[in-house]
C-alpha cells in the first residue's frame, strides 16, 4: 500500500495563531464591546432592541420575563446568553427544550445556537455541519447569521480552508515539497469551497494545478472509474506537476481505506412479522458487506430484533446505545421512524433504512441521522424529468389499479405537469385483467375511429376499406406497475404505441428474463443493471442467499444493506459536503438536504428480456 501522509497541523508550514477562548468569544459577539448601561432606570423595555444595543444580558432576562415564557422566547434567550459571553444559560436553555416540538424554522435556529456553543468550545466539526448547508435551505431571516457563523469558523479554526491554503503555499517553498502534501492539506475541504479556491487562485501559476486537483479528486472521491478518469484529465493538464495520475489513484485509495468506522454498529431488524423476511434478506447484505472489509475496519455487529410496535424501535435505538453503539442502522418498517424522529438525543448517528410516513417533518441537517430508502416513487419522478428532458410534452398514463399503481402514477403525473407536461389520457386496469386492449382502444380514441368508418360504410351502402387511426396528440407512454407490464407492453406494441418511449420503473423486472418487456426504458439501480461488475455481485449473492435471486424487490433490499455498511465512514463528510457523491449498488448516493440520501440512477433499457445500458 503507498504511503499516505497524514494531514498535518498546520503549523508545520507557518506560524498559526493559538485562539485563546476568549478570542473566541469576542469574534462570537461581533468583536464589539457591549454599549455601556445608563445611570437609573433601563429606557428599553422590548428585549430586540436591548440586544441590538449589545445589552445581551438583560435582552435574555426581558425575553425570559413571565410565568411562562415560549420556545420562541427561549430560543432568543439562549441566544442573547451566548452572545453576552454566558454560554452556561444558554446551554441550560437549550437542555430544557424539545426539539422534537420545535417547527422547522425553529429547529434552526436551534441548530444555529447549537453551532455557535460548539465554535466556542472548539468544537469544529459540529459547527461545520450547520455551515455546510446551502443558503436556499435556511429561514431567510437566519442566513445572514449563518453567514456571519461560517466567516467566524473561518476565522478560528486552525484548519480552515484558508489556513490550508497558505500552509500548501509554504509546503511550496520547501526544496522537498512532497506533491500528495497537496492532496492530504485539500482533500477535507467541501468541494464548494475548493471550487471557490479555484477561482480564486487561478491567475496563482504555483496554487492553480493543485486547486485544480484538489478539485478533481473532491468532485469524484468515492466514485472509482470517474476519479481514474477526472485524475487523467488532470496530469495531462498538467505534466510538469511532477505526480502520475496512478500514484494520484493510489494515495486516494489509501486514504479512503484509513477513515475511521464506527467500533460497533447496532442493526434494528424486524423480529416475526410481516417484515420478517425482508430484515433477513438485508441483515444478509449487511454480512457479505462486512466479511468485504478487511479484517482490522470491521466493526463489532450487534442485531437486535425490534418487535412490530409502533414504539418497538424506540426500545431497542435506547438499548443499542446501552451497549455502546456508536452508529446504529435501521428500523426497517416506515411506521416505526416517526416515534424515533420524536426522541430528544441525537447521541448516536442513525441510518433510517425507510422513510417516514409522508407529512412528517424531517429532523434538521445537524442531527446526526440520515434517512437512505427506495421508494417506487423517486423512480417515477426520475421517470417524468427523463420525459421532460427528451421532448415529451404529452403523456398517456397507464395504471395497474393498486394503491402502488396510484402512487406511482400520482408522482409521475405531480412531476410532469409541473415541468410544463401534460397527461392526456390515464388508463387505470385491474391487475388480475390481463386483456388490456379494449381500456387501450378507448383511451386511445380507436374505437370512435372505427366507428366513424362504419357511419361512413352505412352512408354509402358498402363496405369502406379503412384501418381505425390512434389518436395522434400523445408522444410518450408511462406504465405504472409491477410485473403485469409483461402483459401490457406487448398490446402497446399490437396497437402502433412502440415507436414512441415507453418509460416505467423497475417494478416490471422479473428475476427471469422477460423478452414481453421489450422495448420499456427505465431508471435503474446499478445492482440490477444485465452487465457489468456487480451484475457479478449479484450472481455471486444469488448463489450465496438463494432468495436474492427469486426477487427483484429482496435483491434490492440485499443491496441496500451492502450499501449501508458502504456509508458507515462517510455519513459525517457528507453531511458537511452535500455535493459528496457515494457511488453505489442502489445509485448514487449524495446528502442533498443533509437529510435524505438522494439517488442519482442510470437509464436502462429492456433488450431481448434483460436490462441493458441504451
Amino acid at each position: 500500500m503507498p504511503r499516505i501522509s497524514a494531514t498535518p497541523r498546520l503549523g508545520r508550514f507557518g506560524p498559526v495563531a493559538v485562539v485563546p477562548l476568549l478570542f473566541v468569544l469576542a469574534v462570537l459577539n461581533g468583536c464589539a464591546a457591549p454599549a455601556p448601561r445608563p445611570d437609573g432606570p433601563s429606557e428599553f423595555d422590548d428585549p430586540q432592541t436591548l440586544f441590538e444595543a449589545g445589552r445581551f444580558a438583560e435582552a435574555a432576562e426581558a425575553w425570559l420575563a413571565g410565568p411562562e415564557p415560549g420556545i420562541d422566547a427561549r430560543l432568543r434567550a439562549a441566544e442573547a446568553w451566548l452572545a453576552a459571553g454566558r454560554s452556561e444559560r444558554a446551554v441550560a436553555l437549550l437542555d430544557a427544550l424539545e426539539p422534537a416540538g420545535l417547527t422547522r424554522d425553529q429547529r434552526f435556529r436551534y441548530d444555529l445556537v447549537q453551532a455557535e456553543l460548539a465554535l466556542v468550545r472548539g468544537d469544529f466539526s459540529a459547527a461545520e455541519r450547520v455551515v455546510a448547508l446551502a443558503p436556499d435551505r435556511v429561514p431567510a431571516e437566519l442566513v445572514p447569521r449563518l453567514e456571519r457563523l461560517r466567516e467566524r469558523l473561518e476565522a478560528v479554526d486552525p484548519e480552515s480552508p484558508e489556513a490550508r491554503v497558505e500552509a500548501l503555499r509554504g509546503a511550496l517553498a520547501e526544496r522537498d515539497f512532497d506533491p500528495t502534501l497537496a492532496l492530504a492539506l485539500l482533500i477535507d475541504v467541501p468541494l464548494g469551497g475548493l471550487e471557490d479556491m479555484r477561482d480564486r487562485f487561478a491567475d496563482d501559476a504555483e496554487l492553480a494545478p493543485w486547486m485544480d486537483l484538489a478539485v478533481a479528486v473532491r468532485g469524484s472521491l468515492l466514485d472509482p472509474p470517474a476519479l481514474r478518469s477526472a485524475v487523467g484529465a488532470w496530469a495531462r493538464a498538467y505534466p510538469a506537476a511532477g505526480l502520475d495520475a496512478g500514484n494520484v489513484i493510489d494515495w486516494v485509495d489509501a486514504w479512503r481505506t484509513q477513515q475511521p468506522m464506527p467500533a460497533r454498529v447496532a442493526v434494528l431488524l424486524p423480529g416475526e412479522g410481516p417484515l420478517e423476511t425482508a430484515g433477513e434478506v438485508l441483515r444478509d447484505g449487511i454480512v457479505a458487506a462486512w466479511l468485504a472489509l478487511p479484517e482490522a475496519r470491521r466493526p463489532v455487529l450487534d442485531f437486535i430484533a425490534v418487535g412490530r410496535g409502533p414504539d418497538a424501535a424506540v426500545g431497542a435505538w435506547f438499548e443499542a446505545r446501552e451497549r455502546g453503539a456508536d452508529f446504529v442502522l435501521g428500523p426497517l418498517d416506515r411506521a416505526q421512524i416517526p416515534a424515533l424522529l420524536a426522541l430528544p438525543d441525537s447521541s448516536v448517528t442513525t441510518l433510517l433504512l425507510n422513510r417516514p410516513p409522508d407529512g412528517l417533518d424531517l429532523p434538521t441537517p445537524a442531527r446526526p441521522l440520515a434517512i437512505l430508502a427506495l421508494p417506487p416513487e423517486e423512480e417515477a419522478e426520475l421517470a417524468a424529468v427523463r420525459g421532460l428532458v427528451e421532448g415529451g410534452r404529452r403523456a398517456l398514463v397507464i395504471a395497474q389499479d393498486t394503491d402502488f399503481g396510484a402512487r406511482l402514477a400520482g408522482r409521475f403525473v405531480e412531476t410532469f405537469e409541473l415541468g410544463g407536461g401534460r397527461v392526456v389520457e390515464r388508463v387505470d386496469f385491474p391487475p388480475s385483467e390481463s386483456d388490456v386492449t379494449d381500456r387501450l382502444e378507448q383511451a386511445l380514441l380507436l374505437d370512435a375511429s372505427a366507428a366513424r368508418i362504419d357511419r361512413v360504410s352505412a352512408l354509402l351502402g358498402e363496405p369502406v376499406d379503412g384501418e381505425p387511426q390512434r389518436r395522434t396528440d400523445i408522444d410518450l407512454v408511462f406504465l405504472a406497475a409491477r410485473d403485469e407490464a409483461s402483459q401490457v407492453q406487448p398490446q402497446l406494441r399490437f396497437l402502433d404505441l412502440s415507436p414512441l418511449p415507453t418509460l416505467a420503473t423497475s417494478h416490471v423486472l422479473t428475476p427471469e428474463r422477460d423478452r414481453d418487456l421489450d422495448g420499456l426504458a427505465l431508471p435503474l439501480s446499478p445492482w440490477l443493471l444485465a452487465t457489468g461488475e456487480l451484475a457479478e455481485q449479484r450472481a455471486a449473492a444469488a448463489q450465496a442467499f438463494p432468495r436474492v435471486g427469486r426477487s427483484i424487490t429482496l435483491s434490492q433490499l440485499h443491496a441496500l444493506g451492502r450499501d449501508a455498511v458502504a456509508l458507515l465512514p462517510w455519513l459525517d463528510a457528507m453531511k458537511r459536503d452535500p455535493r459528496l457523491g457515494l457511488s453505489a449498488r442502489v445509485g448514487r448516493l449524495r446528502l442533498a438536504d443533509g437529510v435524505t440520501l438522494e439517488r442519482d440512477l442510470p437509464w436502462a433499457v429492456i433488450r431481448d428480456g434483460l436490462p441493458v445500458r441504451p
